[in-house]
C-alpha cells in the first residue's frame, strides 16, 4: 500500500470517479463525506487554505481517503481540519469498514506531514468510529498532544415497519395537534379559492428560484425573531446555491415543502444517501407560526421516507427539543484537538445546529 498527497483542485477533481464508491464502502458513509459536498465546499472555501488530501492506493487502485487541509491563525499556528468543517455534520477518514490497515496508512502519512501543520482541530467524528482508536495510538506514538472532546449529540430514528404503525406511537397529543392545525388552516381558508389550499410538495431537485424563495423565507424569519440560517450568510449561501442543485441531480436531495398557491410557507431540507434521510435545515413563515407548519412539513417528509423504503431518518447535529419528540436515540460527535485549540474544561461547545452557523463561525463557516 502507498499513499499520495493531493495538493491542488485539479488533483482533487480527478478523484470524482472513485470518491463516492469509497464513501459507500467506508466507516464515513454519510452525506457530508460525498464528493459533491466536499469538492464544492473546497471550491468555495479553499482559496486561503492548504489542501492535504491523502489517497491510499493498493495495487494501483484508490482504497482510502483522508480529506483534510491546514490553515493558519493570525500568529501563524497551522491547524489541521477536515474539508467541510463548519458546515458538515459528520466527518471522518474514508477507509473501508473491515480494513483498519487503510486508515492506519492514512493516519501515518498525515503524521508524516508534520512540517505542514502544527495542531489538530478535527471536528464531528462519530464517537463509534473505529478510527478513534487508531488515532489514539497514532497521536500517542507521534507525540501530538491532542485530546478528545464531545461536540454535540445527533438524534436519529431507525425506520422499521409501516408509517401507520410508527405514527401511532407518536402519541395522541402529537397526532391531534398536527390534525388540529391542518383543520384550522382548512376551516379558515375554505371557500376562498384553491390558491389558499395548503399542499405538500415532495421535491427531489432544486434550482436558483427555489433558493431565492428559501433566502426570502429565512430573511423574513430572521426579521421576526432573530432566527439564524446558513442561507443568510453570503459565503454559505453561495456554496448552497451550487451544491444543492448538484446533489439534486444525483438523487442526494429530499425537500418537503408546504405551499399555499405559489407561496412557499415552510420547508424541510434533507439529504439522501445510501438509504438514510438527513434532515438538515427547516424554516417556516413566521406569519403562520400558530399553524406549526414546520412540524407538518417534517411529518410529511418522514412519511415519505417510510414509504420510500429508507432505513433511517437522521436529525443530524443539534439537540433541539422537537427532535426528541421523534426519538430517544442519539449518537455523539467528537473533536480531536491539540491543547492549543481544545475547549476549556467545563466550557460548553459553541452552537452547531442549523441557524447557529454565524454565531459559531463568526459570521462565516470555516
Amino acid at each position: 500500500m502507498e499513499t499520495r498527497l493531493i495538493k491542488d483542485c485539479a488533483g482533487f477533481a480527478s478523484l470524482e470517479p472513485v470518491w463516492d464508491r469509497l464513501v459507500a464502502e467506508s466507516v464515513a458513509n454519510a452525506c457530508h463525506s460525498t464528493f459533491e459536498w466536499l469538492f464544492t465546499w473546497w471550491q468555495h472555501f479553499g482559496a486561503d487554505r492548504r489542501l492535504l488530501l491523502l489517497v491510499a492506493y493498493e495495487h494501483g487502485m484508490a482504497v482510502g481517503l483522508a480529506p483534510v487541509y491546514a490553515d493558519a491563525c493570525a500568529d501563524g499556528f497551522r491547524n489541521l481540519h477536515f474539508i467541510g468543517q463548519g458546515l458538515s455534520d459528520y466527518a471522518d477518514f474514508i477507509a473501508p469498514r473491515d480494513r483498519p490497515d487503510v486508515a492506519e496508512a492514512l493516519i501515518s502519512a498525515l503524521l508524516g506531514l508534520r512540517s505542514s501543520w502544527d495542531g489538530m482541530d478535527l471536528e464531528e467524528i462519530p464517537a463509534q468510529s473505529p478510527n478513534k482508536a487508531l488515532l489514539d495510538l497514532a497521536i500517542g506514538a507521534g507525540g501530538v498532544p491532542a485530546v478528545w472532546q464531545a461536540t454535540v449529540r445527533c438524534p436519529y430514528l431507525p425506520i422499521e415497519g409501516s408509517w401507520g404503525a410508527f405514527y401511532a406511537t407518536m402519541g395522541k397529543g402529537f397526532r391531534h395537534e398536527v390534525r388540529n392545525k391542518l383543520n384550522r388552516w382548512n376551516n379558515l381558508n375554505r371557500g376562498r379559492g384553491d390558491w389558499l389550499e395548503l399542499r405538500y410538495v415532495d421535491r427531489r431537485e432544486v434550482d436558483s428560484v427555489f433558493v431565492d424563495e428559501v433566502v426570502a423565507l429565512s430573511d423574513k424569519r430572521w426579521l421576526a425573531d432573530g432566527h439564524r440560517s446558513p442561507f443568510l450568510n453570503h459565503p454559505d449561501q453561495e456554496f448552497l446555491r451550487e451544491v444543492l442543485p448538484l446533489m439534486g441531480r444525483r438523487n442526494q436531495l429530499r425537500v418537503g415543502e408546504l405551499r399555499s398557491g405559489n407561496a412557499l410557507l415552510a420547508f424541510m431540507l434533507a439529504y439522501h444517501w445510501q438509504g438514510v434521510v438527513y434532515a438538515w435545515n427547516t424554516q417556516y413563515d413566521p406569519v403562520y407560526a400558530e399553524y406549526s407548519l414546520g412540524r407538518i412539513a417534517l411529518v410529511s417528509l418522514a412519511e415519505q421516507s417510510f414509504r420510500e423504503g429508507c432505513h433511517e431518518l437522521d436529525f443530524m447535529r443539534g439537540e433541539e427539543p422537537y427532535k426528541f419528540q421523534w426519538t430517544t436515540l442519539c449518537r455523539t460527535n467528537l473533536a480531536l484537538r491539540t491543547e492549543r485549540t481544545a475547549q476549556p474544561a467545563g466550557e460548553p461547545e459553541m452552537p452547531r445546529g442549523r441557524g447557529a452557523f454565524q454565531a459559531a463561525q463568526g459570521e462565516r463557516s470555516t
